[in-house]
């Protein structure tokens, strides 16, 4: 399946760039049992957070004290509540599997799609510091939320919401990636549908490279790369697709079969229509070989034997033809 790009003709910068500054992402560490509440600044241009200290542990509970919290004028006066005054969470319920719903009033479908986004992003990843939540869904009315085409918006994570370094752009988009994931065995790579809110800074390509570093939360589903390893650099020519990992690519590779790394990658990527094969080198070098077994020195096609049903869909295919 073919990633869609759907763009938001918005003037802003992605939701996530932050406000406060004593991390590496610009934001002030938050203690033991402290959580960020996220905000916007006053131009609706991006977020920024401030730390609270909750009296509530139940989820559900204290879901819903951080939600009334974000709606409390912050301490920087730079910042203003992303929720606004007129839209309330009525409710907020658990779900299987680390999701968490968030029931709001009708006001919610008046905000400006600027502000829904930042109101979006802002909640969830306010809701996804708790503990066993990973996702979050949004209903209005009891009606699930709906983007500009009516279709229901997913499950949304933190990882929904990613924002690009340099200059402000001037449009988000929403990218529907196609990534594939591995299963329990590490043998086996599963197809994963993930949409992502980013800036138009972003190529699709690094942002594809991106999320597989990031993992997968979903359930059945598990990470293919090491977290620790950074792709240095990104960039396709004539259908070739060159990443460049650092050496945590392989010297902290995950307990998984051989070929499920590299061919997540490139199963991945070749998803998208201007990608046909994917180079891949470690710390600027390409003629290795990863583990041992797979030879990077050429780029590399598309393997479905390795994805969920990929073999027996492909022969059946063959033999229709």
């Amino acid at each position: 399946m073919k990633q869609r790009i759907g763009l938001f003709l918005l003037l802003s910068v992605l939701a996530g760039l932050l406000a406060c500054g004593k991390t590496e992402t610009g934001q002030e560490e938050a203690g033991e049992g402290e959580y960020y509440l996220y905000y916007t600044n006053q131009a609706f241009t991006k977020l920024g957070t401030e730390i609270c200290r909750p009296e509530e542990t139940d989820t559900v509970r204290l879901a819903d004290e951080l939600l009334s919290r974000m709606q409390e004028a912050p301490k920087n006066m730079e910042l203003l509540s992303a929720i606004p005054g007129e839209v309330r969470a009525v409710r907020t319920e658990v779900g299987d599997g680390g999701q968490l719903f968030v029931y709001f009033n009708a006001a919610y479908t008046a905000m400006e799609p600027i502000r829904e986004i930042l109101c979006r992003a802002a909640v969830v990843k306010t809701l996804t510091q708790i503990e066993g939540v990973e996702y979050v869904g949004f209903y209005v009315n009891d009606q699930p939320l709906l983007d500009a085409a009516s279709n229901s918006i997913n499950l949304m994570s933190a990882t929904s919401f990613v924002e690009s370094p340099g200059e402000n752009t001037a449009e988000l988009q929403q990218v529907d990636l196609t990534l594939y994931f591995t299963d329990e065995t590490g043998t086996t790579l599963l197809e994963t549908e993930r949409s992502v809110v980013c800036d138009t800074g972003i190529s699709t390509e690094s942002l594809v490279v991106e999320q597989l570093l990031a993992g997968c939360e979903e359930e059945g589903r598990y990470a293919t790369l090491p977290k620790t390893s950074k792709a240095l650099s990104v960039a396709t020519r004539k259908g070739v697709c060159y990443i460049n990992f650092d050496s945590a690519f392989i010297n902290d590779a995950l307990n998984v079969s051989d070929y499920i790394p590299i061919y997540s990658i490139v199963d991945s990527l070749t998803e998208l229509p201007n990608v046909s094969r994917v180079q891949i080198s470690v710390e600027g070098v390409g003629n290795i070989k990863f583990r041992d077994s797979i030879d990077l020195e050429q780029p590399l096609e598309r393997r479905t034997e390795y994805i969920e049903g990929g073999a027996a869909a492909e022969q059946e295919t063959e033999s229709k033809n």
